[in-house]
């Protein structure tokens, strides 16, 4: 079908819907009982060869993380290898997925994606072992995983489907498409069908199946490759001169679902009944007819049509949902996988993966897990994926060279051509194979070319007759044609010798005739696919040992966690092992990485070795060197000893809370020690409140009187005891103690100046605003002004940071800074030393300012915050250097900046949409930061919003609401407070000073 469906596709809409069916499949596999995924992912084959290479790369996919541990999976061959058609494949495939769980009831409830993958792959030849979704599409790729397939992002697209259907139900996809487009909008009937389409020009709907929509949402009639008249007699044409195209994408749920079970399930076996009249079936036509009144006189002498109807044929609709930007990159030809690889996908494309190559590779050139050698030259717009290629190869332009293994000797690959490697399982031979890239070997032999000749042509200038192509007879197409040689092929002196002209080479041709010879048809029934794998393993581990070694030397930025993932032979697994035993008593090169990215990778190349408990050391050494790097980064105030203040003298401090729009984690450290940070963020008051502060009064005698407001405890430390508890955290005094030993208080066993303190915070514990910071600046404010010290925030700022340090509870700066600076602020810092924090006011009109307070809801949820240890889980993620954990915090310091532009315009419904978005970039931060419940009152007021997110890093705590206007957002206080007797709506109002 080409590229895509539309002149005019947003490229950059079709990456964010790809984005976001990426997070849904993320926050299915990790929460599952949060976010729905499938319980069965099926997959038809061609034959049983490729259905067990299938499931070898499905559980690849699995191991990845793309598929949740409870969902099964099951790869169906087409019976005997013989066609059966879409529909046929599909009632094949349910039959075998009802047997494997139980029978039909068992299956019903079920949540099924069906992929066709099954085919010869023809028209790309060279994907026909490892199957057109397998396809390497390195879209979004983070470049330390493995290369991203057509199947990976199919398992995206899919993943909202799943998350949105409300029972049990089918999701059936083309196994050589990646349809991109608003899966979330998609409108799943209970009991129904719907198939996706999308606006076409009528020449381009004229080549394939066509929806005539109803007024009522129904689809009214189907229609196969109609002429322009056609379509207007049957009311097909929509907006003048445009028709619907079926998309392929189907949805099947409920008693729809039921239906097909039946029909797959029943006896005799319709595939038998297939197989037995040399019949198709297709499910875009008979099995969509079933539910389309106007096409069931039709569908009565079908193949199966009979049965379709007894199953289907009630008054369940099929539904039609328009998606009208959707973008539909086909993979149905090698020049279109090249299109799709050359087109630059907004800079979202990655052309180089897990490869060691030289300057001879041109930039437009797709290198993915392939070591060349450092003049191997690789010419414009070529794929070489899983490649050994030494320095006498030669690549032209617009080329495919798959799974070739050649460090020795020479070889030029002309332009526009295949090139790929097959181990043979009976022969125990390697078979090597090339072909044009425009070559159709579906053509006959007069319309056919080979290797971009026309096959005659080649024929006689290679002295070649038919009776060597065709020895049986029969089919005279380049996929019958025996061309492929199994012996004396070693050198590839054979394939030189059918690449070039012929001539002068009449060794080589005699050499060539007397070989064993295979077709592409032969070659596809006796391929050895577990070779196939194992070939591309081990050349994949090589490279990641390499580039293990690499950062042992001081590349520090490669993520060894995902490098060592991909490893599994025992000998690359022992490997590894010897490189993590090598580091006991040395280190990693530190030249370009601080000690914690060190202690980091050490201890993610110890657990790859299997040495769990050194890992674990390691690890608590990285989050320790953390604590040391940002005291390095900060200039700690002088703070002398503190004595002699006049009994009875006090000081108090009262402070707002913060609420982050967006930016946080970026500033939490190391991450803003190694790059710039920003964080949008709003200081409030709670119902007239400044709900956090401490009041402290100096005292007489050498003791500490400690009071924590929230629930009365109280602690006396007198002079002689240890003025910190040696349990750290679990002292429930912990950050009283510590703020008192930073500003001069007391030492070791000495209490220098006794003091009262007394602390409060009048909002609910775990609140996600920041309170524990902000309670903690109030602190120091009160020590420091009490002492006749400076109280500037920036100084403030610093004593905070380093406090949190010592009590090794992490966190960052945007926390005090928001409590202790007025209004709403972008709060910045850039990575250098000493570290600068500067905060930008943003200027807002009194009205735009009594808008946002009237919108805006703030809520206790009642629910108690889940994501414990988050802190170390995304810093240590940091560490590594994850690339969706650099990309999402990254994305949210974008975020911040937009935020401030969106105020400073008076942009309130884009100021929702960049809530929204933080909301979603946190999910993919920590999949635990939401629930079940917090999704719950998210879906309660999403009608009545333009945004929302949870306060901080979410897990339960405070939800800011910003509604649609005033009236919307009473209606969100309404609905809030009637969701739960434990939620608390609060009033608020911007801290202005």
């Amino acid at each position: 079908m080409g590229r895509t469906l539309r002149g005019h596709a947003d490229t950059g809409r079709a990456l964010a819907d790809l984005g976001q069916g990426a997070a849904v499949l993320h926050l299915s596999v990790e929460t599952p009982a949060r976010v729905p995924g499938w319980d069965v992912i099926l997959l038809t084959a061609a034959s049983e060869r490729q259905a067990r290479l299938y499931e070898m790369q499905v559980e690849a996919a699995r191991r990845r993380g793309l598929i949740g541990e409870a969902t099964r999976t099951l790869v169906v061959p087409d019976p005997q290898g013989r066609r059966i058609g879409s529909g046929g494949a599909t009632l094949n495939a349910l039959r075998r997925m009802a047997e494997a769980v139980g029978g039909p009831g068992a299956a019903a409830p079920m949540r099924v994606l069906l992929i066709h993958a099954g085919g010869d792959s023809r028209r790309v030849p060279w994907a026909n072992i490892p199957g057109k979704s397998f396809i390497p599409f390195p879209l979004l790729t983070d470049v330390d995983r493995p290369v991203n397939t057509v199947f990976d992002h199919q398992l995206a697209m899919a993943a909202p489907v799943a998350a949105s259907m409300r029972g049990g139900g089918l999701l059936s996809f083309a196994g050589d498409a990646l349809p991109l487009f608003d899966a979330i909008a998609l409108n799943l009937p209970r009991d129904g069908g719907l198939v996706v389409t999308s606006p076409v020009s009528l020449d381009v709907a004229g080549k394939h199946g066509v929806i005539v929509a109803g007024a009522d949402g129904r689809v009214a009639n189907l229609l196969q490759k109609a002429t322009p008249e056609r379509l207007v007699e049957n009311g097909a044409l929509v907006r003048g001169c445009a028709a619907l195209l079926d998309t392929g994408i189907y949805a099947f749920c409920g008693r729809v679902f039921e239906g097909l079970l039946e029909a797959a399930c029943g006896s005799p076996d319709p595939v038998d009944e297939l197989l037995a009249a040399g019949q198709e079936c297709s499910l875009y036509e008979e099995i969509a007819s079933a539910l389309v009144p106007a096409c069931r006189g039709w569908l009565e002498d079908r193949p199966l049509g009979r049965r379709l109807l007894a199953c289907l044929g009630g008054d369940l609709p099929l539904l039609n949902h328009v998606a009208e930007d959707l973008l539909f990159v086909h993979f149905g030809t090698t020049a279109e996988v090249l299109d799709h690889l050359a087109t630059s996908w907004n800079g979202e494309l990655s052309r180089r993966i897990l490869v060691e190559c030289g300057g001879g590779v041109d930039a437009t050139a797709s290198v993915l897990a392939s070591r060349l050698g450092d003049e191997t030259v690789v010419g414009r717009g070529s794929l070489v994926y899983g490649c050994r290629l030494g320095d006498g190869v030669r690549v032209g332009s617009r080329c495919v060279v798959l799974g070739v293994d050649m460090e020795g000797g020479s070889l030029t690959v002309p332009d526009n051509m295949c090139l790929w490697q097959a181990p043979i399982e009976a022969a125990g031979a390697v078979a090597t194979v090339c072909c044009g890239v425009d070559d159709n070997p579906k053509d006959p032999l007069g319309r056919a070319t080979f290797v971009n000749r026309d096959l005659h042509a080649w024929m006689a200038a290679h002295g070649v007759g038919e009776h060597d192509l065709w020895p049986g007879g029969g089919e005279t197409s380049l996929w019958r044609a025996k061309v492929i040689p199994l012996d004396g092929n070693e050198d590839l002196g054979l394939t030189a010798w059918a690449l070039g002209d012929g001539s002068g080479e009449p060794a080589a041709r005699e050499a060539w005739l007397r070989a064993r010879r295979l077709s592409l048809a032969d070659l596809h029934m006796a391929a050895d696919p577990a070779a196939f794998v194992r070939r591309h393993d081990e050349v994949v581990e090589n490279l990641v040992l390499r580039a293990v070694r690499r950062t042992l030397r001081g590349g520090g930025e490669r993520n060894v966690h995902a490098l060592a993932s991909q490893v599994t032979s025992a000998g690359a697994r022992a490997e590894l092992g010897r490189l993590s035993a090598g580091l006991a008593g040395a280190s990693v090169t530190t030249a370009t990485a601080p000690r914690s990215r060190a202690s980091m990778i050490e201890a993610d190349l110890a657990r790859a070795a299997g040495r769990a408990p050194d890992a674990e050391a390691l690890l608590q050494q990285a989050f320790d060197a953390v604590h040391r790097e940002v005291a390095a980064a900060v200039t700690e105030p002088a703070t002398a000893a503190v004595c002699g203040i006049p009994a009875g003298r006090s000081a108090r401090v009262d402070l707002p809370i913060r609420f982050d729009v967006a930016g946080g984690w970026s500033d939490t450290p190391p991450y803003c020690l190694e790059r710039p940070a920003k964080v949008l963020n709003i200081a409030m008051c709670l119902n007239g409140d400044h709900p956090v502060g401490a009041a402290v009064e100096a005292l007489d005698e050498a003791r500490w009187d400690l009071e924590i407001g929230d629930d009365g405890a109280r602690r006396v430390v007198r002079d002689g005891e240890p003025v910190l508890d040696p349990s750290g955290l679990a002292d429930r005094f912990a950050l009283l103690r510590t703020a008192l030993t930073l500003c001069g208080y007391g030492a070791g066993r000495r209490v220098t100046q006794g003091v009262r303190v007394r602390t409060w915070s009048r909002v609910p514990r775990g609140s996600g605003l920041g309170t524990s910071s902000i309670l903690a600046a109030a602190l120091v404010s009160a020590l420091e002004q009490l002492a006749g010290r400076s109280t500037a925030p920036g100084r403030i700022i610093d004593l905070v940071l380093i406090l949190e340090q010592r009590l090794t509870t992490g966190g960052g700066w945007q926390d005090q800074v928001g409590g202790l600076v007025p209004g709403i602020k972008l709060v910045s810092s850039l990575p250098v030393q000493p570290l600068r924090i500067g905060v930008e006011r943003v200027p807002l009109l009194a009205s735009v300012v009594e808008e946002l307070q009237s919108r805006m809801v703030l809520a206790f949820t009642g629910i108690d915050r889940l994501a414990k240890n988050v802190l170390q889980i995304v810093v240590g993620r940091y560490l590594r250097r994850d690339g969706r954990t650099l990309g999402a915090i990254a994305d949210l310091v974008a975020l911040a900046e937009e935020g401030k532009r969106a105020l400073a315009l008076g942009d309130l419904d884009g100021l929702g949409a960049v809530m929204t978005r933080a909301w979603q970039i946190h999910q993919v931060l920590d999949a635990h930061c939401s629930s079940a419940p917090v999704d719950a009152l998210f879906d309660r007021v999403a009608d009545l919003a333009v945004g929302a997110k949870l306060a901080g890093a979410g897990g339960g705590g405070f939800l800011g609401v910003l509604a649609k206007d005033a009236e919307a957002a009473r209606r969100v206080r309404q609905r809030l407070a009637e969701a739960s007797a434990s939620l608390k709506v609060y009033d608020w109002r911007l801290w202005t000073g």
